[in-house]
């Protein structure tokens, strides 16, 4: 961003991170500025309309969610958010008919528990919150209590060690929906290729807090998967073949 200061998915990127460290203001900040740029999609706009409902302004966070639905009305995800920003306001006859209309435009037996669940709720369960899951609309997204992602598929020749590090790293919500592929040299070396994603330009004091919170979930996997000497993860750029950084646990 400092060479190219609206690159799209840089933007889009940095603001997923921001929202990763629960930095919701830093995070609408970079979606709004991307928006000015691309001002049409819904996946981005959805997940400003999700920082205004975790900031507690319901009535910007509707407006958003329906300027998607408007522009994409067979948009689910926008749809369920809304249902959720209706619930927070008080309108809940609002919040079930948008939820209806959200089941209605998937055929996910998953994701129709899901709004089910929410439904139930609405009817004298505890309130709805925004949680994160992947965003969203791919990648990333962040979104008001969106339902589970298909699990991801995991080689099942694989070590259980390595098992575990796919599975942490293919399920993140912001990098792996950006992972091309995983290379394994060797049984505890990890080269992960990804596409589009803006390491170097996270501030340094994130780049660190991101990258040790991997580091510390990497020792957990070496514990309980009973490995004793060192394993390393490196970051590859899919596209230059670039090395961006190596963890070492």
């Amino acid at each position: 961003l400092e060479l190219i200061p609206n690159d799209l998915p840089a933007l889009r990127g940095v603001g997923n991170v921001y929202y990763d460290f629960e930095e919701y203001g830093k995070a609408k900040e970079y979606y709004e500025k991307y928006l000015t740029l691309n001002p049409e999609d819904p996946n981005v706009r959805t997940d400003l309309g999700t920082m205004y409902l975790y900031a507690k302004d319901t009535d910007r966070a509707i407006k958003e969610y329906q300027t998607v639905v408007t522009q994409k009305p067979d948009f689910f995800q926008a749809y369920f958010n809304l249902g959720v920003a209706y619930h927070e306001k008080g309108d809940i006859e609002k919040a079930r008919e948008t939820l209806v209309k959200a089941k209605s435009l998937t055929t996910d037996k998953v994701v129709h528990e899901r709004v089910d669940q929410v439904l139930a709720q609405f009817s004298g369960g505890p309130a709805t919150t925004p949680a994160s899951t992947p965003p969203p609309s791919t990648p990333t997204a962040p979104t008001a209590q969106a339902p589970p992602v298909s699990p991801v598929s995991i080689d099942p020749s694989l070590s259980p060690f390595q098992q575990a590090i796919e599975k942490l790293f293919r399920t993140h919500d912001i990098m792996g929906p950006r992972i091309s592929t995983i290379q394994w040299p060797t049984t505890t070396e990890a080269r992960i290729l990804i596409q589009n994603f803006p390491m170097a330009a996270m501030p340094p004091d994130m780049r660190e807090r991101f990258l040790e919170k991997f580091r510390t979930l990497i020792g957990e996997a070496k514990t309980s998967n009973g490995i004793s000497g060192p394993a390393t993860v490196k970051f590859i750029d899919a596209d230059t073949q670039q090395l961006m950084e190596t963890l070492r646990s």
